[in-house]
C-alpha cells in the first residue's frame, strides 16, 4: 500500500501568511484484539441491488468533495482538547458531512484497555500512527496529501482541500447504505475519468465518556468523545476499487460489533484514496433497528 506524502507543506504556509486564517494550538510531545470489529463475509456484486429506495438515487448527481481529518490524538495528551475543539469549529463552520472527522487514539499519548479500562486507543490507532511517523501529538492527516500537519495548519489545509475553485466537484461519489442490520453495502459513481484506488471502511463512536487530561492540567473523568475510531472493516487499508466515469462499483461487508461499544452511536466512515490523497470521504450513521 502507498500513501502519499509528497509534500506542498510551503504552500500552505504561504497561505496561512496570506489569508491570516490559521488557528494556532500547541502541541505536546487497548481495545483487546478479540474486541475490534471485523469482516465477517465479504459479497461481490457486478450491478446495484433491487431495492426499494434505489431508484430514488441520483448516483450521478455532482457532490462537493469532502474532506477528511485523522485526527491523531490521546486521553493523556493535555493539548488534544484543543483540537478537538478546533475540529469541532470547522464541522460547524463547514459541516460534519463535509469534514469527517476521525479520531484516532494512539501513540505514547494514547491509553489502551489493557492499561485503563476507559483506554480508547488501539492497535489499529498505533498501525496509522506509526506509518505516518506521528512525532507528536496533536497532529493531524488530511486527505492523506501534505503528511502530518500540526493544529496551526489545519484550517489553511482544508479550506484549500475544499476550495470549489480548485476542487469544483468530486471524481466520485459514495453511497452508504446501513439498511440491512449487519450488513454495509458501499457504491461508488463514477463522475470524472477513471478512479482508481482504495476503499476504506471505518466505524467511529460518538458519545464516549472517558477520562481525558485537559490544558490545564486536570483530568476531566467526565469528558465526551466523538468521532472515536474503533475499528477498519475492511482491512487496515481498505480494499483495490476502480471506477470509470459514468459507471457504478457496488460491494456489500458484513460486521459484528463489540459489545463494548453502544450501537446508537456508531458511524460509518467511507472513503476513496490513491497515491494523490482522499479523492472522496462520507460518513453516516449505522442503522441498528431490525
Amino acid at each position: 500500500m502507498t500513501t502519499p506524502i509528497t509534500s506542498i507543506k510551503h504552500f500552505i504556509l504561504s497561505f496561512l501568511v496570506s489569508c491570516g486564517i490559521a488557528t494556532a494550538l500547541t502541541a505536546c510531545s487497548s481495545i483487546d484484539e478479540a474486541d475490534r470489529l471485523t469482516a465477517v463475509n465479504t459479497i461481490y456484486r457486478d450491478t446495484i441491488p433491487e431495492q426499494a429506495d434505489t431508484a430514488a438515487i441520483d448516483y450521478f448527481q455532482p457532490y462537493r468533495r469532502h474532506a477528511l481529518i485523522e485526527d491523531f490524538t490521546g486521553q493523556d495528551c493535555v493539548n488534544c482538547p484543543n483540537a478537538t475543539d478546533l475540529i469541532t469549529s470547522l464541522q460547524e463552520m463547514l459541516g460534519h458531512d463535509t469534514f469527517v472527522a476521525v479520531g484516532i487514539h494512539s501513540g505514547p499519548l494514547g491509553v489502551k484497555a489493557s492499561k485503563n479500562p476507559e483506554g480508547l486507543a488501539t492497535d489499529l490507532g498505533d498501525t496509522y500512527y506509526n506509518y505516518w511517523k506521528i512525532e507528536m501529538q496533536p497532529y493531524g492527516v488530511i486527505d492523506r496529501s501534505d503528511g502530518p500537519l500540526s493544529t496551526d495548519l489545519w484550517t489553511a489545509k482544508t479550506n484549500w482541500d475544499l476550495d470549489p475553485a480548485q476542487w469544483p466537484a468530486a471524481q466520485c461519489n459514495i453511497f452508504v447504505d446501513t439498511a440491512k442490520p449487519g450488513t454495509i453495502g458501499v457504491t461508488l459513481a463514477g463522475m470524472k475519468g477513471t478512479v482508481s484506488g482504495k476503499l476504506q471502511l471505518w466505524l467511529t463512536e460518538d458519545g464516549i465518556t472517558a477520562f481525558q487530561k485537559m490544558p490545564n492540567g486536570t483530568t476531566d473523568n467526565a469528558y465526551v468523545h466523538n468521532h472515536v475510531l474503533r475499528c477498519a472493516v475492511n482491512g487496515d487499508w481498505g480494499d483495490d476499487c476502480s471506477v470509470a466515469e459514468g459507471q457504478l462499483w457496488q460491494r456489500d461487508y458484513t460486521y459484528t460489533l463489540s459489545n463494548a461499544w453502544k450501537p446508537e452511536n456508531i458511524n460509518v466512515v467511507a472513503f476513496v484514496y490513491n497515491d494523490d490523497g482522499v479523492v472522496q470521504a462520507t460518513t453516516v450513521k449505522l442503522t441498528t433497528a431490525e
